[in-house]
């Protein structure tokens, strides 16, 4: 677990960018009733698998693995780390079964539902006294939506868009610091205003992941319709969303480079090179190191006509595989790290965000960090999400075709017919992938 801010940042991205969820049907596995199985004192053996690619064992264990074991002595707690997109398929095959799957919504469909791996808890939940009522609400929201009103898994912690800023290139240029509540209008002045050019360098007032920002969009503009799997590209909401971050490429010196998108174009100015004074991106807070900058945060800028709505929220689920024999036991476990004892002490050393709706756990975020003391950390975290969008298991294609558009649009085509171009490409290749 110990990363640079930038491998953070690039990990999240990897999650945000794959192949997300989807409606998918629950199989005829995903209906059949739970089996009793142990109870909280009996033994179990659970086989754990988390998504992300290459989380090695160590940082499960850190994570999750060894907080598990303490609460349950008599479980047997088995991590496998995935390698490859094939991995998991590879697994199947010969017979390994998984428990549970820790994996972000944008994944959920890749590795869950695609391959029918799906459980509703529903009945858990019920038979158990569950109260969802506890955790953010449109976390709950999104899986009701995956399940056709069921539940896949429980929420475990969640992430969504904020707004870093260097404090030294603010005091060089005698320039106020950004602040919450600001509006895109307010972080567009303030970009201009930031955006200048002294001593023979460039200095850009804001660089953002893009694409991310585009997924988690505050209009909550989808990219494809879930029922229909055609392309909502064209529509309005999408159209607004796309303009309101491209014209942040339109400031004369903050224009992308030869109007071409990349990740490390945006994230390397401000995280290595300290040339870039505000980076609107995924809320991992960094770690000091040398190479980082004075960094402080802001909530993401909202718009005019949704005060104080922030971005989706993009959260993490424990998933209760059709494949598990220890179905109770599993569902204890996801019980465990969604309750409030596991929550405080997961984000009191800063490591990710609560799946709870109780403010006081943010309040308490990386308390036990001493990096991210005098950071303004609560502000890591939208007061309200936006409303969810179902996350399409052709996420990777639209993500390719949104920032296409952008660069198109960037390059003098106007915005209609930049969409409609990227809306065309996109369901030619859903009907390529669909053909697989």
């Amino acid at each position: 677990m110990k990363r640079t801010w930038a491998i953070v940042w690039t990990a999240a991205a990897l999650a945000v960018s794959t192949a997300c969820g989807s409606t998918g049907g629950s199989g005829d596995a995903a209906k059949q009733p739970a089996k009793p199985a142990a109870k909280s004192d009996e033994p179990a053996e659970l086989t754990f698998y988390m998504t992300s690619n290459k989380i090695a064992e160590e940082a499960f264990n850190e994570r999750y693995g060894n907080k598990i074991r303490e609460k349950f002595p008599k479980y047997t707690i088995k991590y496998i780390m995935q390698e490859d997109s094939k991995t998991l398929t590879n697994l199947i095959t010969t017979g390994q079964t998984i428990d549970i799957m820790i994996s972000s919504i944008g994944l959920t469909s890749a590795f869950l539902t695609d391959l029918n791996l799906q459980y509703d808890i529903s009945e858990l939940i019920k038979s158990s006294g569950y109260d969802l009522s506890k955790l953010e609400p449109t976390s709950v929201e999104i899986q009701k939506q995956i399940a056709n009103g069921g539940m896949y898994g429980l929420p475990v912690s969640t992430s969504s868009g904020a707004l870093f800023y260097n404090r030294d290139l603010f005091d060089k240029f005698g320039v106020p610091y950004p602040k919450d509540g600001m509006t895109w209008d307010d972080l567009y002045e303030l970009a201009k205003k930031m955006t200048r050019k002294e001593n023979g360098i460039q200095y850009k007032g804001l660089t953002m992941a893009f694409q991310h920002m585009l997924f988690l969009n505050q209009y909550s503009a989808e990219f494809v319709d879930p029922k229909t799997k055609k392309s909502r590209m064209t529509e309005e909401p999408f159209k607004k969303a796309i303009l309101n971050y491209a014209r942040f490429y339109q400031i004369p010196g903050n224009e992308l480079p030869n109007n071409k998108f990349t990740l490390s174009s945006q994230s390397t100015p401000f995280l290595q090179n300290h040339t870039a004074a505000m980076y609107l991106t995924l809320n991992s807070p960094p770690k000091d190191e040398p190479a980082s900058p004075n960094w402080d945060v802001v909530q993401a800028p909202s718009l005019p006509e949704k005060p104080g709505i922030g971005m989706q929220s993009y959260p993490n689920y424990f998933y209760l595989t059709s494949m598990s024999k220890n179905k109770q036991a599993a569902f204890n476990v996801m019980q465990y790290v969604t309750s409030e004892e596991f929550q405080q002490w997961m984000v009191a050393n800063g490591s990710t965000f609560s799946s709870l709706k109780d403010p006081k756990l943010l309040d308490s975020f990386g308390k036990d960090a001493p990096y991210l003391k005098n950071r303004n950390v609560k502000s890591l975290l939208p007061k309200t999400f936006a409303p969810p969008t179902v996350k399409s298991a052709y996420q990777a294609l639209a993500d390719k075709e949104g920032y296409t558009a952008l660069e198109e649009y960037l390059n003098g085509t106007d915005i209609n017919t930049a969409l409609r171009n990227a809306s065309e490409r996109l369901e030619k290749a859903i009907g390529a992938q669909q053909g697989k």
